[in-house]
């Protein structure tokens, strides 16, 4: 009886201690007012935009949700989150180009839900080919 208790303690903690660390590296959004800049790259259009934007959202999906009108976002649900389809009228062709996403010019590494929004980040969103 004793190794049972022993063994699901165990896994209980195992569990807990696992949860702990999966919330301590998840990023997580700047609280309050914050101004970034949003840079819009689609060579084939001659699309070059850079403007700057003040928001409270946490995250950059809600970032870009919030100035839809301005930025034209089209996005579609995956198995993985929202994927980024089109900006500014221009909707990507899936089969052979994408919209890559560089954080104060380093590649994202997650998608726009789970981006955080930090003051002073520069996110630039740029059309590239397979």
């Amino acid at each position: 009886m004793n190794k049972k208790i022993t063994a699901v303690l165990v896994v209980l903690l195992l569990a807990v201690g696992g949860f702990l660390v999966y919330r301590s590296l998840t990023p997580k959004g700047e609280e309050g007012s914050k101004e970034v800049t949003i840079n819009i790259i689609v060579e084939s259009e001659n699309i070059d935009y850079s403007e700057t934007f003040r928001s409270d959202e946490l995250f950059l999906e809600g970032l870009l949700i919030e100035h839809n009108d301005e930025l034209q976002v089209v996005t579609e649900e995956t198995q993985y989150g929202p994927m980024l389809m089109g900006l500014k009228g221009y909707t990507a062709d899936m089969s052979k180009e994408f919209f890559s996403i560089k954080i104060n010019g380093e590649d994202a590494m997650v998608g726009i839900k789970e981006i955080p929004v930090n003051d002073k980040d520069e996110y630039t969103f740029e059309v590239t080919g397979f």
